[in-house]
């Protein structure tokens, strides 16, 4: 007797093609194949689950801007004002 199961996810076959397109130009021999890998690597702990976005890539003007503001601040150019507690903070946020 198989210790097999079969897993059915019901994806729109757009995505199904678009995946299966990815997989393949990655070098593996199904969609099927990838997603056994990467659940046995799920399974092992050797993968963790991450839900975050893709990290913002900054036009080189945006760069050269917050390059431009982190030198005035470490420079002392930047006024900061500090407070004691958060009351403060949020009271002077407020008004």
């Amino acid at each position: 007797m198989s210790n097999n199961t079969v897993l059915q996810i019901p994806i729109s076959k757009s995505l199904r093609d678009q995946a299966q397109a990815q997989v393949l130009e990655a070098g593996f021999s199904s969609l099927q194949d990838y997603l056994r890998l990467h659940l046995t690597q799920l399974k092992n702990n050797i993968i963790r689950l991450s839900f975050e976005p893709k990290p913002v890539k900054l036009s080189a003007k945006a760069a050269a801007r917050y390059d431009k503001m982190t030198r005035d601040y470490l420079a002392g150019k930047v006024k900061t004002k500090t407070f004691n507690n958060t009351d403060e903070l949020m009271d002077y946020l407020n008004r």
